[in-house]
């Protein structure tokens, strides 16, 4: 985590933070933290899937969907040709 500190607002109204040079040993007295995304999931508990994870993910919900609707649709044909 690094200590940010914000500065004077520019003429479009954004105020633009910089890196503090010195950083506290006590990181409560800065008025914003910069952290990284592996910091984020550390703190939050919540991590983002890799690629691989996300596509198997994705393929499995895409086969399960699929996979009934011709199930179903099988099961269908047979009790139309019963009818």
């Amino acid at each position: 985590m690094i200590c940010a500190q914000e500065l004077p607002a520019l003429a479009d109204g954004t105020k633009p933070l910089a890196i503090t040079a010195a950083q506290p040993a006590d990181l409560s007295t800065c008025s914003y933290l910069l952290v990284s995304g592996s910091e984020i999931a550390i703190a939050s508990g919540f991590t983002v899937p890799s690629p691989a994870d996300f596509g198997t993910a994705w393929v499995w919900g895409f086969s399960l969907v699929v996979g009934t609707y011709m199930l179903s649709y099988g099961a269908g044909a047979v009790l139309r040709f019963f009818k």
